[in-house]
C-alpha cells in the first residue's frame, strides 16, 4: 500500500520513552496528532488511537491544504505531522514522526 505521509522512524526495539516499540496497529494511551509549521508554530489536529489512524488523518489534513491552496488560499505549510502519547511515568512522549 503506498502512503504519502511516510513514518519517519521504525522502531524494532522499545520506542524511547515507552515500553514497547510503538508501530502502525499499537494502541495509543491517550493519543494526539499534531501538524508543525516551518515557522515553529504546531497546531492539534484530533486525537488518535494509532499510527495508522494518525497517517490516514495527516493524509486527509494535506489534501484539505492542497484544496485550500489550489483555491486561491493560504494554508500553512505542514513540515512534519506529530503523534504524541502518554509513555512511561504517564508523560506525553512523540511516538511517531510522519513526514508530509
Amino acid at each position: 500500500m503506498n502512503h504519502p505521509i511516510h513514518n519517519a522512524h521504525k522502531p524494532t526495539a522499545p520506542t524511547p520513552g515507552f515500553s514497547i516499540p510503538i508501530v502502525d496497529d499499537t494502541e495509543l494511551t491517550e493519543g494526539l496528532l499534531a501538524v508543525e509549521f516551518h515557522e515553529g508554530g504546531y497546531q492539534p489536529l484530533a486525537s488518535v488511537i494509532s499510527i495508522a489512524e494518525a497517517r490516514l488523518l495527516a493524509e486527509e489534513d494535506l489534501r484539505r491544504r492542497m484544496r485550500d491552496l489550489e483555491a486561491g488560499g493560504d494554508p500553512a505549510c505542514p513540515e512534519q505531522y506529530v503523534v504524541w502519547a502518554r509513555g512511561i511515568g504517564g508523560a506525553y512522549q512523540v511516538a511517531a514522526r510522519l513526514e508530509p
